[in-house]
């Protein structure tokens, strides 16, 4: 699991937040469209699935139902077991999202619990590289590397920064190469405190990053935000701001953020797990940026599905209401 682990860094200053009205629900739309090429989604609503129910066919399509009865557009799939090289999810799982209009994303780990040795032989790279492409082959429209990172301990004491953004960017930047054939998006997920600092041990910088891949995922789990308790009292706020100062220091990559549904530390926030869930996805929308991916490790989503469909099932009646009273300015 993605983990935001405490550490002590120098950010910047997290001030004038802004909001705007959210996003009109739209229809899932992921299919190919006339012209015959795959249509993403214009903003991604989705889960995150492990192994498990990604390859089990009944698990998966009974997840895919309820993510579209949730107004749901997209699935992180994990395609591999720990430290696996199989792309263990077959093409006919991928073809049940793609059928039900749901966007299949194969989550690849790269480096288990970050990069402790360095350098890398060169047989365990081009192992991730063809398991992307497998991935590919088997249907996926976008690849995803988690842990694409070292690790957060300063293993590697011996590199610099600059070495080591060099080499996860040149490592995303040959895997983008790898599967651009396929014509799919490659993503990297970050640690939530990325978009909040200007310099990181573990290797990621948004501004480098931002050159080698089409999207990027924060991970703004507020219950990993230790150092701050605002930061963990209250999910709106640094869903928001992690999600904001994402989006300002990018100029190619679309945002999607990595929202929290699980019960970890709610406490803090004084809000019950559903408004914990739904003030998630208001920040999100309001920030401006892609999407939301919803993680939950145990697959325990069916309160996070009812957030989900409350929350755009809500929306589309404020629609309904706006046309009934003549504004059409948000359609």
């Amino acid at each position: 699991m993605p983990l935001v682990l405490v550490a002590f860094f120098t950010f910047e200053t997290i001030s004038d937040i802004w909001s705007q009205n959210r996003d009109t629900v739209t229809e899932l739309k992921n299919e190919t469209n006339k012209t015959g090429l795959y249509r993403y989604p214009e903003f991604y609503k989705g889960i995150y699935l492990t192994i498990d129910s990604a390859r089990n066919t009944a698990k998966l399509t009974a997840l895919v139902n309820k993510a579209k009865a949730a107004h749901l557009n997209t699935m992180v799939l994990d395609i591999q077991l720990p430290r696996s090289a199989e792309c263990m999810v077959p093409k006919e799982n991928v073809d049940i999202c793609l059928a039900n209009g749901i966007h299949p994303i194969a989550r690849i780990v790269v480096f288990a619990d970050g990069l402790k040795k360095y350098p890398v032989p060169e047989s365990d790279i081009q192992q991730k590289l063809q398991l992307a492409e497998k991935a590919c082959q088997n249907g996926f429209k976008e690849i995803q590397f988690d842990y694409i990172r070292f690790d957060d301990y300063g293993s590697v004491r011996h590199l610099t920064y600059d070495d080591k953004y060099n080499f996860i960017e040149g490592f995303l930047s040959r895997a983008k190469n790898q599967v651009k054939k396929y014509d799919v998006k490659t993503a990297a997920d970050v640690f939530g405190r990325i978009p909040l600092n200007t310099k990181d041990s573990i290797g990621q910088r948004m501004e480098g990053l931002d050159k080698v891949v089409d999207i990027i995922c924060p991970m703004a789990y507020p219950s990993h935000y230790t150092w701050s308790k605002q930061l963990m009292g209250d999910p709106y706020h640094t869903v928001f701001i992690t999600s904001k100062k994402a989006r300002e220091r990018t100029k190619n990559a679309e945002i999607v953020t990595y929202i929290q549904a699980f019960k970890m530390k709610l406490g803090a926030s004084k809000l019950t797990y559903d408004e914990y869930i739904a003030a998630q996805i208001r920040a999100v929308h309001d920030a401006g940026v892609k999407g939301f991916i919803m993680w939950n490790a145990r697959q325990d989503y069916d309160l996070p599905f009812s957030v989900a469909k409350s929350y755009y099932e809500g929306e589309r009646k404020l629609t309904q209401s706006d046309k009934n009273n003549g504004n059409t300015s948000s359609l």
